[in-house]
Parts: C-alpha cells; sequence; structure tokens
C-alpha cells in the first residue's frame, strides 16, 4: 500500500536516499517536498518502517502548457530491492498525473543509472535529449526521458 509520507518518516526516507544515491537529499530537502503543494512524497512500508519511496511533483496546466508529472526520485532500501516495489511507485506516480489530465511525463537520470532506465523504458519513458555534464559531483550526463501519458 502506498502512503503519503510524513515528518516522522524523512529520517528513514534519507537513509533510503544514502543507500540509493551518490549525493542523497538532506533530511531538510526532503521535508521541503513536504511542504511544497505541487510535490508528493509516497512510500511503501513493511512492519511500519518505510522500505521504498517516490518523490515527485504534479506540475498543474499554465495558460500555455498542460499539466505533468515530473518523476525527482524513486528509491527501494537496498534489501527489498528486486520485489517491483519501484515499478509500483512509478506506476502510481503516473496514475497520478493522469488523474489530473496530465499528458507527459518527465525525469533525469545518470547516464550510468543502467537499472533505472531500464525501469523508465518499461514504463514508456525514452530519452529525448542529453544534459552533458548535469551531475556537479562527477559531471555524468544525465538523460531527459519523457513519456506519452
Amino acid at each position: 500500500m502506498i502512503e503519503t509520507a510524513s515528518i516522522a518518516d524523512l529520517a528513514a526516507l534519507h537513509e533510503i536516499e544514502a543507500h540509493s544515491f551518490p549525493n542523497p537529499q538532506s533530511v531538510e530537502q526532503l521535508a521541503a517536498e513536504l511542504a511544497n503543494p505541487q510535490a508528493r512524497l509516497e512510500l511503501i512500508r513493511e512492519r511500519g518502517a518505510p522500505i521504498a519511496f517516490a518523490s515527485y511533483w504534479l506540475v498543474v496546466p499554465g495558460a500555455q502548457h498542460a499539466a505533468e508529472v515530473h518523476i525527482l526520485s524513486i528509491a527501494t532500501h537496498p534489501d527489498y530491492r528486486r520485489r517491483g516495489l519501484a515499478a509500483h511507485l512509478l506506476h502510481h506516480a503516473l496514475d497520478a498525473g493522469r488523474a489530473i489530465g496530465a499528458e507527459i511525463a518527465t525525469l533525469e537520470v545518470r547516464r550510468s543509472n543502467v537499472p533505472a532506465i531500464a525501469l523508465y523504458e518499461r514504463h514508456g519513458f525514452s530519452t529525448v535529449h542529453v544534459r552533458v555534464g548535469y551531475y556537479q559531483s562527477n559531471r555524468e550526463d544525465a538523460l531527459v526521458m519523457l513519456a506519452s501519458l
């Protein structure tokens, strides 16, 4: 079951981030996402503890743009990987976008993150642009991926 994260979950989400990304978000950055009205920070628990989460924005349409879903991160604690949790969270985020009339979903992913790229491709994303040297920590490229909803 997917539920909305709370302040009490942030330390556990930060730990999952630290296991998953070279430059994890801080607890303060995660808290800012909770306070952002367009952001969603949702998780899956096992025995009460967060084991996977998704952070994404539902971007409401403006006068010249359609609504979209922007995936910021999806991460699973290493002890719970390869169980389909990330796919479940991604599917949920895309459904949330469809519910507000979003026509596209976008994201950036490190070129070296082969498992994430495969997940996104299985869900209809394709690479539309490369941001050369996007990640400041090691100047790695980011693939900009887009899916039509």
